[in-house]
């Protein structure tokens, strides 16, 4: 993905960079999950190559959580309530190549939100908060604009280093009160109702 391609202009029924769609590869990094700041830092646990949209990566985040079993509670609660629904996402994701992997409808996440931080070797750290995007996959929107909270940010910065290796960020999950899980045919938009 090279890093001269226009972030502003938005695919109007994906919702992401057009340029995002049009790249021939994605770049890597790799994320220290947590769920706490005050956590030590550990082992890189998860790493993201697959960038389709903002719930995907918060999944991924959460399904890395859970695999790296460091909080066995959480552990515990992702593999009794979320397991299925990750896997049946992983599934869909692996079906479908190319652009259309950006109209897979992917469910709300069980995660408020992920702060990402990229600590510079000079300079100060760099931080973006995501949180999960309500879209109901009965509409083909026509989006305009990307939100503040979504995943485009970190990977313009990402992919604007042009770093030859992965880079590394610290992630702190907000899993307090986890969305509810419903499959995705079943959401709706309550101001549409």
């Amino acid at each position: 993905m090279a890093a001269n391609y226009s972030w502003q202009a938005v695919h109007p029924v994906y919702g992401v960079p057009i340029s995002v769609v049009q790249a021939t590869e994605q770049p890597a990094i790799r994320c220290d999950v947590r769920q706490r700041y005050n956590l030590p830092s550990r082992s890189w646990a998860v790493r993201i190559s697959t960038w389709i949209n903002t719930n995907y990566f918060l999944w991924s985040l959460c399904a890395g959580l859970a695999g790296y079993r460091s909080d066995e509670e959480w552990t515990n609660t992702f593999e009794t309530h979320y397991r299925k629904t990750w896997d049946e996402i992983q599934a869909r994701v692996q079906e479908i190549d190319g652009p259309y992997r950006f109209g897979i409808p992917i469910p709300m996440p069980p995660v408020i939100q992920a702060v990402v931080i990229h600590h510079s070797e000079s300079g100060p750290a760099e931080t973006f908060t995501v949180r999960p995007e309500a879209r109901p996959s009965y509409l083909l929107p026509q989006i305009t604009s990307m939100s503040p909270d979504a995943i485009w940010g970190l990977l313009r910065f990402v992919t604007e280093r042009q770093s030859p290796v992965p880079d590394s960020f610290d992630v702190v999950l907000d899993v307090s009160s986890p969305a509810p899980l419903r499959p995705v045919d079943t959401q709706t938009d309550q101001s549409l109702a």
